[in-house]
């Protein structure tokens, strides 16, 4: 894979028609506006694609205002080098100045506010590629999205690793083509980037991805999760799980939430996507994806492909073409 220069954009005084045009072929569909009525914008940024990745730097000489009509569904990083931005999310407001780095869902994202002289550079991880790298940190799928903290200080020293990992990157990027080390040099290096923040920046699996050892489960949770295993292809409640392994349900559940921090049905799903993903990549299994899916107690694919997609980060036909040769 070759980089691809997305844009290269340097204007003195665009008006907001022109820039919405530069956002719209950059970044999305955007309603750009001068912060001081018929005011003229005047911005300079670059703008590089690396495999699922975005990067880019830039500097807003003149305040604008960014409307976002359709954010794309990617996590966003943005390391300020001069000046303050703020950024509407919902409920929401994010503010990130020279000493704060601002980390979040672009999806959520309504509005960006940069004022004058507002400098940064700007990566982007589409969230497959995010919660691919979370579910290979955790050996297991993703249940549900990443909710990072909003602000990433910099003078601490996680917030300068992050800082420096980002500078490195783009020092790979704003040189001559025939300087720039390889795509999957870059492509690593964004990689480590992610597992950066994963592991430094709070967010809702940091607890599972620290979490120690656990102690010995009780006997009846064990009978549980060796039925959950006997009969991972047949349809099964919360109520036949607590039968067969001689409890209550409500003594089952508090038990999985004590000892497993998850509900045992989200606990028979993590299981069956487990299976099935090692099943996937299995060379030497050569069944064809439905059939998977049936064998770890999938009946419905299209749920069954959206949710693997969501866990794994990419769909069950890549895996096991990857885990197969390229071939099936």
């Amino acid at each position: 894979m070759r980089y691809a220069t997305q844009s290269v954009f340097k204007i003195v005084k665009a008006d907001a028609d022109e820039m919405s045009e530069h956002y719209a072929r950059t970044l999305s569909p955007a309603k750009v506006e001068p912060l001081r009525q018929h005011s003229l914008i005047s911005v300079e940024d670059r703008h590089f694609s690396v495999g699922r990745f975005s990067v880019w730097n830039g500097r807003c000489q003149s305040g604008m205002q960014v409307t976002l009509s359709q954010a794309p569904d990617a996590y966003a990083l943005y390391l300020p080098s001069s000046g303050v931005m703020e950024i509407d999310a919902g409920s929401k407001r994010l503010i990130s100045k020279p000493t704060t780095a601002l980390l979040g869902d672009m999806s959520r994202f309504e509005r960006l506010t940069l004022h004058e002289g507002r400098g940064h550079m700007g990566v982007a991880f589409e969230k497959s590629a995010m919660i691919q790298q979370l579910s290979e940190l955790l050996d297991a799928p993703v249940i549900g999205g990443i909710d990072f903290a909003d602000t990433i200080d910099l003078a601490t020293a996680k917030g300068a690793r992050v800082a420096a990992l980002s500078h490195l990157v783009w020092s790979c990027l704003n040189v001559e083509e025939a300087d720039r080390p390889s795509s999957a040099f870059v492509e690593r290096l964004l990689q480590a980037m992610m597992i950066a923040l994963l592991e430094t920046v709070p967010n809702n699996y940091s607890a599972r991805l620290t979490k120690p050892i656990s102690p010995a489960i009780p006997k009846r949770l064990k009978r549980a999760i060796e039925y959950m295993h006997s009969n991972i292809s047949s349809p099964m409640g919360v109520a036949d799980i607590a039968r067969e392994a001689g409890t209550s349900v409500r003594a089952l559940q508090a038990a999985f939430q004590q000892f497993k921090d998850t509900t045992p049905l989200n606990y028979l799903r993590t299981i069956r996507l487990e299976g099935a993903r090692k099943t996937l990549t299995d060379p030497a299994i050569s069944l064809s994806v439905a059939e998977v899916a049936r064998n770890w107690g999938f009946s419905h694919m299209g749920r069954f492909a959206a949710l693997y997609h969501q866990s794994f980060g990419e769909m069950p036909s890549s895996t096991a073409k990857m885990g197969r040769g390229g071939c099936q």
